[in-house]
Parts: structure tokens; sequence; C-alpha cells
């Protein structure tokens, strides 16, 4: 389908549901269990049926797009897009999809994933004023490591570090990093209820 345009992409995908509405905040995970599960078994069943070149395109577009493809990404656990993903997180080009890369990396799950999170990471705490998407890399960074039983994460978390200066420079829901990580592993457990 390499012919496809981005508006009948971002009909097909973004759209259904106010789909990208409900990713960017995550209110799917607020309404109740057979809502969400239905939510998750649209976004699993058009995850299946998006081909790698409609990922390609919804990640090269906007961030509607960007932000549905990673949670497609996630849901299918299209492994093949992990070095993109990283790429994001390197470039610093995460724009308003940090739920949905959060999402993918937690549900790929491999030490790869882990150290591309902890990287952003010590480059992006010290930007206190920029306040987006750094509780759920936490969050799914956290889940990687209790999933691998592997501990990175310490110098980030140190009384007074790079977490406690960030989470202090300003309004966030929880400054306790598991409250993230149990957001993060409330989506994983979701997906993993249709696998």
């Amino acid at each position: 389908m390499s012919g496809t345009n981005a508006g009948d992409l971002f009909v097909r995908y973004c759209l259904p549901g106010n789909r990208y509405k409900r990713l960017l905040s995550a209110s799917f995970m607020r309404a109740d269990r057979e809502e969400a599960l239905e939510f998750a078994t649209a976004m699993l069943d058009d995850s299946r049926k998006a081909s790698s070149v409609e990922l390609e395109q919804l990640l090269g577009g906007d961030w509607r797009g960007a932000l549905t493809a990673c949670w497609f990404i996630g849901f299918a656990q299209k492994y093949e897009f992990r070095d993109e993903l990283h790429s994001f997180l390197r470039e610093g080009n995460v724009r308003r999809t940090g739920k949905g890369i959060a999402f993918a990396l937690a549900r790929f799950c491999r030490p790869s994933d882990a150290s591309a999170l902890h990287q952003y990471f010590g480059r992006s705490l010290g930007e206190l004023q920029n306040r987006a998407n750094r509780p759920w890399f936490l969050g799914a960074l956290l889940h990687i490591e209790r999933r691998l039983g592997a501990v990175n994460s310490q110098d980030l978390l140190a009384p007074d570090g790079l977490w406690d200066r960030w989470s202090a420079a300003g309004f966030l829901g929880s400054a306790d990093p598991s409250h993230w990580e149990r957001e993060v592993v409330d989506w994983i457990a979701l997906a993993e209820s249709l696998d």
C-alpha cells in the first residue's frame, strides 16, 4: 500500500473513536474494564492490519499519526521499529508521542530499550522547563529493569538527583517513580491480556 496518502491513513487509523486523543491522554485506561478491553482489541486489530510501509508513513507524519503508530508498534510488538524509536529518543524527537514510545519500548522489554531510555534521561532531565513525557519514560525504564532484574536507573533517582530536581520544578501528578511505573505496567497488562 505504498501509494496510500497520509490523509487516508489518518482517517483509517487515527480518527476512529477519537483514537489519537484517547492515546494522548491515555483516557482509555480510566474507562471501565470492558471499554478498555474493547479499545485495546481495536488497537491490536488495526496494529496487525497496518503494513510496515503504513507505519513508516505514520511515524514520519504529524504527531497524531506518529503517536498512533507507536502504540500500534507496541501492541503488535513490531520489533523491526525498535531502532527508529531509539532514534527518536537519541535525537530528542519525541514531540507528543512520548506515551506511545514508552509503551512500545516497555513491551519490547530488552536491555537496549532500557539503555535508550536511560541515555535519553541523562540528557533531558536537565531541561527543567520541558515537562512532557518524562514520567512515562521513567515508568517504562523501571518496568523494563524490574522484568530484566537489572537496576541502572539509580543514578537518575538518587536523592536530590536529576529526577528529584526535574519533578520539583513544576506540576507533576506524582513525584514518586513507582506511580509512573504502575501506569506503564497497567498499559502492558492490558496489552498482554490480549496476547
